[in-house]
C-alpha cells in the first residue's frame, strides 16, 4: 500500500514539473512586468491551484464597479481553457494550456489594475489637445492632472500573497463616493437602455404645454419621464398637465440645467429625445475622469464644479455650505488645479492681471479714455511699494502692449475698494501660478443666470459672506472681532488662516446629488477630448508619470 501511495506521489511530481517547465517555457516570451511577477513566485503558478484568488479575479474582471467598460482583458483566452479548472485535473495532459490560462489570468489581473489606476485613456493626447486650444485658438485651458502609476509587480504579487486583491483593486479606486454614485447610475442608464423609448414628436410650430393644459402628448411625456424616475409610475398617465407632471418637469429641468420656465417647450422634448447612449457616455467619461483627480480629497475642503457653477465646502465627506457660482467662459477657462486658501480680505484692492490689462483695459480705454477714473483704477509706474501713481495717462503709451511680443506692461493697475470694484467686498486667497481665486462680486445679477460662464477664470461666489462665517474656525480670534468693523467701512484688511484649507476646482459634467443624478453641459469641450483619445482594446495602453501621494488615511471617500 506504501509503495502504490509511493508510485502515485512520485507520478504527481513528475507532472507538476511538466506543467511548470511548460509555465517557464512560455514565461520567456511574455513582458518585462509578467516576468517579474513571475519571478517573484519562483516561475511557479500564480492562479492554477489558487482557488480564491483566481474566483475574485474573474468577479472582479465581470464587476462593472472594477471594468465600467467592459473590457475583455484576456476573457477569451480564460474562458477557452477555464474549463480544464476541476479536482483532479491532469497537469500532465494540459500543461500547455494549463501554463497559458495561468499567464492569461495573470495579464488580466494586471491589466484590470491598471485600467482602475488610469482607465484606458491617453491622457496626454487629453493634454496635447489642451494645449493646441492655446496654439489655434488662443484658449489657454490648464489642467493639472494627478497621473498616477500603475501598482507594481510586487505590490500585485504581495495582493496574491495577501489573498486580497479586491482589497487591493478597492485601494487603487479613486475617490470611491464618486466613483460608486457614478457606477450606480452607469448600471441604472444601461438598464433604462434596453428599454423601447418612444420618441416625442412636435413641429415647428409647437408652442409648448402649460399647467392645466389637456394633450395626448402629455401621456408620452410622463411615460418618457417615468423612465428616468422623475414621474412615479404608480401616478398613471392621464392626458392633463397636472401638478405631479409640473413637479416632475421641474425636477427633470433640475437634473439637466434647463430653463425654469414652467413649461414643455421643444427644449425639453429635444432633452427627452436624445438617445440614452449619449448620457451612458457622459457617465463613462465621468468616470475616466475621476482617474487624473487625487485619490482621496481631504476631510475638509472647498471644490468648484465648474460645468455645474458651483461651489461646495466639505467637512467629513458632507457639503455644508453650497453656492452658486460664477466661472471662466469658454475663451478663459477657469483651470483645474488644487491649492491651499491661506488668507482673505476685506475690501480688497484688484491689481488687475497683465493678460486682462491687455485684452480689456487697454481697448476699452481706446474707446472710452475716462474708464479709469468712472472705475477707480489707478495706474503705478511699476509693482514695487515705491512705485509712484500716474495721474496723467497717455493712451498712446499702453497701445504697443497689445502685442504680447513688446513684452510684459511695465505699469500696474489696482481699482480700489468700493461698491464698483470687480472683486466685490471680500476675495478669498489660495496662491498659484494662475492668479485665480473666489471672490465677491460687484455684479449679482450673474448669478440668475443657468450658464454663468463670464470670468477670466476667477470664481465669484453668489453667498461670500456665508462662506466667511463657515471660514472662521480657520481665523484668529482678533480678526473675527474686527469683521464687522471692517465690513461698514472701505479700508482694505487681510487676515490670515492659523491652518491652510484644500481648494480643488473640477469639471465633473455628472454627479448625484442626493438621489438625483445631475448632467450638465460640456462647456469647456474637455468631454470630448477625452472621449476621442480613448485608446482601442487591440493597443497597449500604459500608466504614467509617478506623483507622491498624501497618506489615504488622512482623507475621506468624497
Amino acid at each position: 500500500m506504501r509503495l502504490i501511495l509511493l508510485i502515485i506521489s512520485i507520478y504527481s511530481f513528475l507532472n507538476a514539473i511538466q506543467f511548470e517547465n511548460q509555465l517557464k517555457l512560455q514565461i520567456e516570451n511574455e513582458s518585462r512586468e509578467v516576468k517579474e511577477i513571475y519571478s517573484l513566485n519562483e516561475n511557479r503558478a500564480l492562479w492554477i491551484g489558487h482557488a480564491k484568488n483566481y474566483h475574485d479575479l474573474i468577479n472582479a474582471l465581470d464587476n462593472p464597479y472594477y471594468n465600467y467598460k467592459n473590457r475583455l482583458f484576456y476573457r477569451d483566452i480564460i474562458n477557452q481553457y477555464g474549463y480544464l479548472l476541476q479536482n483532479n485535473m491532469d497537469l500532465n495532459q494540459n500543461s500547455e494550456q494549463l501554463a497559458t490560462l495561468d499567464i492569461a489570468l495573470t495579464k488580466a489581473y494586471m491589466e484590470l489594475a491598471k485600467f482602475i489606476v488610469v482607465s484606458d485613456v491617453d491622457w496626454s493626447m487629453v493634454q496635447q489637445k489642451l494645449k493646441e486650444l492655446k496654439e489655434f485658438q488662443d484658449i489657454k485651458a490648464v489642467w493639472e492632472m494627478v497621473i498616477k502609476t500603475p501598482p507594481t509587480p510586487k505590490r500585485l504579487f504581495d495582493a496574491l500573497v495577501e489573498k486580497d486583491i479586491i482589497g487591493l483593486f478597492n485601494s487603487l479606486t479613486p475617490l470611491p463616493k464618486r466613483h460608486t454614485d457614478l457606477i450606480e447610475a452607469l448600471e441604472r442608464y444601461r438598464r433604462i437602455s434596453t428599454q423601447k423609448i418612444q420618441r416625442i414628436s412636435y413641429t415647428k410650430n409647437f408652442q409648448g404645454l402649460k399647467f392645466g393644459d389637456v394633450n395626448d402628448k402629455i401621456i408620452e411625456i410622463k411615460r418618457r419621464l417615468a423612465i428616468e424616475g422623475d414621474y412615479p409610475r404608480e401616478y398613471g398617465y392621464s392626458n392633463l398637465f397636472d401638478e405631479r407632471l409640473r413637479y416632475a418637469i421641474r425636477r427633470y429641468k433640475e437634473r439637466f440645467n434647463l430653463e425654469q420656465n414652467g413649461i414643455i417647450d421643444k427644449v425639453t422634448i429635444y432633452y427627452m429625445n436624445k438617445p440614452i447612449s449619449m448620457l451612458i457616455d457622459s457617465i463613462i467619461t465621468n468616470l475616466d475622469k475621476l482617474k487624473v483627480f487625487p485619490n482621496r480629497f481631504p476631510d475638509e475642503y472647498i471644490l468648484v464644479n465648474i460645468p455645474d457653477f458651483t461651489m461646495d465646502y466639505y467637512k467629513d465627506g458632507v457639503s455644508i455650505l453650497h453656492m452658486s457660482a460664477v466661472v471662466g467662459r469658454d475663451k478663459r477657462p477657469t483651470p483645474i488645479f488644487r491649492s491651499k486658501m491661506t488668507y482673505l480680505e476685506l475690501n480688497p484692492n484688484w491689481n488687475i492681471p497683465e493678460n486682462l490689462v491687455r485684452k480689456d483695459l487697454i481697448p476699452t480705454l481706446m474707446k472710452e479714455p475716462d474708464y479709469m477714473k468712472k472705475h477707480n483704477i489707478h495706474m503705478f509706474s511699476g509693482w514695487g511699494k515705491n512705485s509712484k501713481e500716474i495721474k496723467n495717462i497717455d493712451i498712446n503709451r499702453l497701445i504697443p502692449y497689445l502685442d504680447e511680443n513688446k513684452g510684459h506692461i511695465p505699469y500696474r493697475f489696482v481699482q480700489y475698494p468700493g461698491d464698483n470694484n470687480a472683486l466685490g467686498r471680500i476675495k478669498f486667497m489660495f496662491p498659484n501660478k494662475y492668479s485665480v481665486y473666489l471672490h465677491d462680486t460687484d455684479n449679482k445679477s450673474l448669478f440668475e443666470r443657468r450658464y454663468r460662464v463670464y470670468s477670466s477664470g476667477c470664481m465669484r461666489i453668489s453667498k461670500p459672506f456665508e462662506l466667511l462665517e463657515a471660514l472662521k474656525p480657520h481665523l484668529k480670534s482678533s480678526d473675527i472681532a474686527q469683521i464687522d468693523k471692517y465690513r461698514q467701512t472701505l479700508k482694505n484688511k487681510i487676515m490670515r488662516f492659523t491652518k491652510p484649507l484644500v481648494v480643488q476646482t473640477a469639471y465633473f459634467t455628472v454627479f448625484k446629488r442626493g438621489e438625483m443624478v445631475f448632467f450638465r453641459k460640456d462647456i469647456y469641450g474637455y468631454d470630448k477630448m477625452i472621449q476621442e483619445s480613448v485608446i482601442p482594446e487591440n493597443r497597449e495602453y500604459g500608466g504614467g508619470v509617478s506623483m507622491e501621494e498624501e497618506p489615504i488615511s488622512e482623507y475621506s471617500v468624497y
